[in-house]
C-alpha cells in the first residue's frame, strides 16, 4: 500500500520504477503479515513471579536422636554402724579342783554364763585350772580329752553325759573317785541339783575303768 501511494505521487522513470520495484520486493516479503506503518512489536514477556516454594516436610521416619543416658553416679556407702556383740549375761558360779599337796578339793570362783549356768560350769571344769592356779599346786583329776555332750536337769537330778574319754582314768581308782567328786560338787553347787546322773555317750554304764560305780545318781 505504501509502494502504491509513493507510486501515484512519483513519476518515476521505467527504470527506477524498475529498479524500486526490485528494492522494494524484499522488503514486503520479509515481513508478510506485519503492517508497514507501524512499529514492530515485539513479544512481551511477562516475568511471573514463582510460587512459594512449600516447606520440606521432615521424613515421618526420620530417627530421632537419642540422648545419652548419663549414668547414674553411685551413691558413695554409708560407712557400716558396727554394733557390739551382745556379751552374755554372766553369773558368778564355782567349780571344784583338787590340790595337788593334799588331794582335796578346792573350790575356786568362776564367771558363768547366766542363761547355762550348770553347762558352763561343767565346761569350765573340764578346762582345767588357770595358769595361776597351776603354779599354786591345783590341778584336776578329769582325763584329758573329756567332752561334755549334754546337760539337764531333771527334777533335782542333773543328767550329765560324757564322751568315752571320760571313762578312762590314768590315775587308777583314786583318780577315777577325785574325777567323779569333782564333777558332783560342781554340779550341786546349784540350790536346784541335789545329784548327778553319768552318761556315757547316752547310755548308763556300771563303772569307770577302774572299778568306781556310777550306774545310779551320785551325791555329795
Amino acid at each position: 500500500m505504501l509502494v502504491s501511494v509513493i507510486k501515484g505521487n512519483l513519476k518515476l522513470s521505467p527504470e527506477t520504477a524498475g529498479t524500486e520495484q526490485r528494492q522494494e520486493q524484499p522488503e514486503i516479503t520479509a515481513q508478510p503479515n506485519l503492517p508497514l506503518n507501524q512499529p514492530e512489536q515485539k513479544p512481551t514477556v511477562s516475568e511471573q513471579t514463582p510460587p512459594p516454594k512449600p516447606p520440606e516436610k521432615e521424613p515421618e521416619n526420620k530417627p530421632q536422636t537419642e540422648k545419652t543416658a548419663t549414668p547414674a553416679q553411685p551413691s558413695t556407702p554409708s560407712a557400716p554402724v558396727s554394733t557390739p556383740p551382745v556379751k552374755p549375761a554372766e553369773a558368778r558360779g564355782s567349780i571344784y579342783l583338787i590340790q595337788e599337796s593334799t588331794k582335796m578339793l578346792v573350790k575356786v570362783n568362776r564367771n558363768l554364763n547366766a542363761n547355762t549356768p550348770l553347762t558352763d560350769s561343767i565346761n569350765t571344769l573340764l578346762a582345767g585350772p588357770t595358769p595361776d592356779e597351776i603354779m599354786r599346786g591345783v590341778e584336776s583329776f578329769v582325763p584329758e580329752g573329756s567332752r561334755l555332750i549334754s546337760a539337764r536337769v531333771e527334777g533335782s537330778t542333773a543328767v550329765l553325759d560324757f564322751n568315752q574319754e571320760f571313762r578312762y582314768n590314768t590315775r587308777g581308782s583314786e583318780g577315777c573317785a577325785a574325777q567323779i567328786k569333782q564333777i558332783v560338787w560342781t554340779a550341786t553347787e546349784f540350790s536346784t541339783v541335789r545329784d548327778v546322773q553319768f552318761l556315757i555317750e547316752g547310755q548308763k554304764v556300771d563303772f569307770l575303768s577302774e572299778g568306781v560305780t556310777i550306774r545310779n545318781p551320785i551325791g555329795r
